[in-house]
C-alpha cells in the first residue's frame, strides 16, 4: 500500500497537469483569434489615419511611399492568419511554435512601422509593449523571454540605424533603451502571474479530485454497509440510499428510491417535531426483517431540513444482546447438566440392575422400566443442553441449496429408510449463505419434526421440502411442511422457547435449537400453514451477496 500511494499520486499530479495545459492550449486559441482581430483593426487604423487629410500625423514620415503599402500587406496577411489560425492550431503539434512565430512577426512588422514613423517618438512603440505582452501570455518559460528580448533588439536596433544611417532623424537611444527594460519587466512579471495561477488551478484541480476521490470512496462505502442509510430533504424526499436500506423496507435492488414507505413517513415527521422521539421495532411489509429506525439531522439542530435515516435490522440486534446473554446462561447450563449427569448415570444403572434381579416381581419391572425411560429421557435433555454450550460460531459460505438439499436427504434415509421425504426447488440454482453443517443440524429437528406429528394422519410418514425466491425480499427460502395437525393457535407464541413441546417424549428443545442455529447465521425460521393448510416450517435465508461478519 506504501509503495503504491507515490504512483497513484504522481499519475493523478500529471493528469492534472495534463488537463491544465488542454485549458492552457484552448484559452491560447481564444485568444489568438482575438489579437488577431486586434491586428486587423491597429491595420486599419494606422492606413485611415496616414490617409486621412484632417490632421498631420508623424506616421510614416520618413517613408511615405513605402508607409500605406506595408500597411495594406500587413491587414492582408493578418485576414489570412484569420481564417487560418484555428486550422493550423488544430494541426500544430506544438502551438507555442505558430504562437511565437505570429508575435515575432507582428514586432518586425511593428519595428518597421516604427522606422517609418521617424522613430520612438512616434509614439507606435507602445504597440510593440502589447504584443510582447500577449507573446508572455501565449508561449512560456524562454520563449517569452526571447520575444521580450527580440522586441528590445528590434527597437534599439531601429534607433541604431537611425542614427547611422539617416541623416537628420530624430533618434532617442535612451528611450529605446527604456523600452527594452519595459519590455522584459512586463513579460516576467506576466510570466510570473501565469506560473502562480498555474499553480494555483494545479492546487485547485488536485483538491478537487482528492474529495471526487473521496466522495466515490465513501459512497462504495455507505453501498456496502450493512446498516440502511436513507437521507431525506425537508420535503421528506429520498435523495440518497444504499441498498441495504432497499432490502430492508423491502424494495427491489437497483430500484430508485423516491419516497419514503408511509410506515418510515410517519415516525420521521413525528421525529421532526420530537428529537427525543425513539419509535418502536417496525416491519415495512410481512416478508422483510422487523428493524428499528434512528434519525439525525445533516446539519445541527435543523431538524426540518435534510435528515439521515439509519435503518438497523432489529433481528440482527436482538441476536448480539442474546449471543451475550446465552453465552452466561450457556456457562451456567454445562456445569448443571455436568453436575446432573453423573447422579442420573447412576440411577440409571442401579434402575438397569434392579430389572435384571431374579427377585423382581412384573409390578417392580414396570416400575423400573419408567425409571430408566426417564433417565433416558433427562439424559437427552442434558445432551442438548450441552450441544447448545459446544456450539462453535458459524462459518458461513456459499451453498447451493438444491444440490445441498439432495445430499441432506440421501444422507437422512440412510438413518431412516422409511421415511418419505418429497423434495421440490422452484429454481434450481439457488444460493445460499450459510454454516452447512449448522444448515444440517436445523433441518435433521425439523424433518424429525415433521415426520413425528405426520405419522398420526398420514401412513407412510411424510415430509416435502420447497424451496425458492421470495417473491418480495428476494432472499432463498425452504419450507419444510408436514401433514400433521397443525399447532394450536393458543401454542404457537411459546412454540420456539425451550421446554416447549406437546409431545410425551419429546424434550421442547428441537425447534428452539433450530431457531438459535438459523438465527446464528442471520436466517430466519417461522410457523406459518401452507396454502393447504399444512404445518410449514419456513427458513428464510440471508441474502448470499451481503456480507456479514462471524458473530
Amino acid at each position: 500500500m506504501t509503495t503504491r500511494a507515490p504512483h497513484h499520486t504522481s499519475s493523478q499530479q500529471s493528469e492534472i497537469v495534463d488537463e491544465i495545459e488542454q485549458r492552457r492550449t484552448q484559452l491560447n486559441a481564444v485568444l489568438m483569434r482575438i489579437y488577431t482581430s486586434y491586428r486587423i483593426l491597429i491595420g486599419i487604423t494606422l492606413f485611415t489615419a496616414f490617409q486621412q487629410p484632417l490632421f498631420m500625423t508623424q506616421l510614416g514620415r520618413l517613408k511615405p511611399e513605402f508607409f500605406s503599402w506595408a500597411v495594406l500587406v500587413y491587414i492582408g496577411a493578418n485576414l489570412v492568419i484569420a481564417f487560418a489560425t484555428r486550422k493550423n492550431l488544430q494541426r500544430e503539434s506544438d502551438p507555442q511554435k505558430f504562437g511565437i512565430t505570429i508575435v515575432i512577426a507582428d514586432i518586425l512588422a511593428l519595428t518597421y512601422f516604427v522606422y517609418a514613423s521617424g522613430g520612438v517618438g512616434s509614439g507606435l512603440t507602445t504597440l510593440l509593449l502589447i504584443t510582447v505582452c500577449t507573446g508572455a501570455i501565449l508561449v512560456t518559460g524562454r520563449r517569452a523571454t526571447f520575444i521580450a528580448a527580440t522586441a528590445s533588439l528590434a527597437i534599439l536596433g531601429e534607433e541604431l540605424y537611425l542614427a547611422a544611417f539617416v541623416a537628420d532623424a530624430p533618434y532617442d537611444l535612451f528611450q529605446a533603451g527604456i523600452f527594452g527594460a519595459l519590455f522584459f519587466a512586463a513579460s516576467f512579471g506576466i510570466q510570473n502571474l501565469s506560473n502562480k495561477l498555474r499553480n494555483k488551478d494545479i492546487k485547485t484541480l488536485t483538491q478537487a479530485a482528492e474529495l471526487a476521490g473521496l466522495e466515490r470512496l465513501n459512497r462504495q462505502i455507505i453501498q456496502r454497509m450493512r446498516t440502511g442509510i436513507i437521507v431525506t430533504d425537508e420535503h421528506n424526499r429520498v435523495r440518497m440510499h444504499n441498498e441495504s436500506a432497499l432490502a430492508l423496507i423491502g424494495a427491489d435492488v437497483g430500484q430508485d428510491l423516491t419516497h419514503l414507505p408511509a410506515a418510515l413517513l410517519e415516525i420521521l415527521q413525528h421525529w421532526r417535531t420530537d428529537t427525543s422521539l425513539r419509535p418502536p421495532p417496525l416491519r415495512i411489509k410481512p416478508a422483510t426483517p422487523e428493524i428499528r429506525a434512528y434519525f439525525a439531522a445533516v446539519r445541527p439542530h435543523e431538524v426540518n431540513g435534510y435528515v439521515t435515516l439509519f435503518l438497523e435490522d432489529n433481528g440482527e440486534l436482538q441476536q448480539q444482546a442474546q449471543q451475550l446473554k446465552l453465552a452466561e446462561v450457556g456457562r451456567l447450563s454445562a456445569s448443571i447438566a455436568h453436575e446432573v449427569r453423573n447422579p442420573l448415570g447412576a440411577i440409571s444403572h442401579a434402575a438397569q440392575l434392579l430389572k435384571e434381579s431374579d427377585a423382581m416381581v412384573g409390578p417392580d419391572q414396570r416400575l423400573t422400566d419408567i425409571i430408566i425411560s426417564h433417565c433416558l429421557r433427562m439424559n437427552d435433555v442434558v445432551e442438548n443442553v450441552l450441544q447448545m454450550s459446544r456450539r462453535k460460531p458459524p462459518e458461513p459460505h456459499l451453498v447451493n441449496l438444491s444440490q445441498h438439499i439432495d445430499d441432506f436427504v440421501r444422507t437422512f434415509k440412510q438413518a431412516r429408510p422409511e421415511a418419505d421425504i418429497k423434495v421440490s426447488m422452484t429454481t434450481p440454482a439457488i444460493n445460499i449463505k450459510m454454516d452447512p453443517q449448522q444448515l444440517n443440524q436445523a433441518l435433521t429437528n425439523l424433518v424429525d419434526n415433521g415426520l413425528r406429528y405426520s405419522v398420526e394422519n398420514h401412513k407412510p410418514a411424510s415430509v416435502e421440502l420447497i424451496g425458492g425466491l421470495d417473491a418480495v425480499s428476494g432472499r432463498p427460502f425452504l419450507n419444510v411442511i408436514d401433514y400433521g395437525v397443525g399447532v394450536d393457535p393458543n401454542l404457537e407464541p411459546n412454540l420456539f422457547q425451550p421446554f416447549s413441546t406437546t409431545a410425551k417424549s419429546g424434550t421442547g428443545l428441537g425447534l428452539y435449537l433450530s431457531r438459535e442455529l438459523c438465527e446464528a447465521n442471520q436466517a430466519q425460521l417461522s410457523y406459518t400453514r401452507d396454502d393447504e393448510q399444512r404445518s410449514c416450517f419456513r427458513i428464510l435465508f440471508m441474502h448470499p451477496r451481503r456480507i456479514t461478519p462471524p458473530i
